[in-house]
């Protein structure tokens, strides 16, 4: 699977409201770049009736940045990644997974990653 990884910047009029800094998302906050792209990744367990996050190196991520995350594979019962995640420090995101269960359960090995990074100011 090829997906286009790059940051792009610049955005169509209809619907948006476009300033001089970015889009207007609201009254005091910018949409002024974003960041689609896969990073395959090999998660550590995660331990029993537990919420945990794994650090992953995705260039291009900045700290106020806002993300969506999505495994590409098929789901492991009853251990997956939260469909969230967050920039912890520059070039880092932060992968949530979630184990209900009473024992540590591993992800799959190299699962791929789908994400969209949204630069706010």
């Amino acid at each position: 699977m090829s997906v286009p990884q790059g940051k792009f910047v610049g955005f169509q009029t209809q619907g948006l409201w476009p300033t001089s800094i970015g889009v207007s998302l609201n009254r005091n906050s910018f949409l002024k770049a974003w960041q689609v792209g896969a990073v395959t990744f090999t998660s550590a367990a995660v331990g029993a009736a537990a919420i945990t996050e794994q650090a992953v190196s995705v260039t291009g991520l900045g700290v106020n940045d806002l993300v969506a995350v999505m495994a590409f594979t098929a789901p492991t019962a009853n251990v997956g990644n939260m469909g969230t995640g967050r920039v912890s420090a520059a070039n880092t995101l932060q992968l949530r997974y979630i184990n209900p269960t009473a024992g540590s359960l591993t992800p799959p090995a190299s699962t791929v990653y789908l994400f969209a990074a949204f630069q706010v100011q």
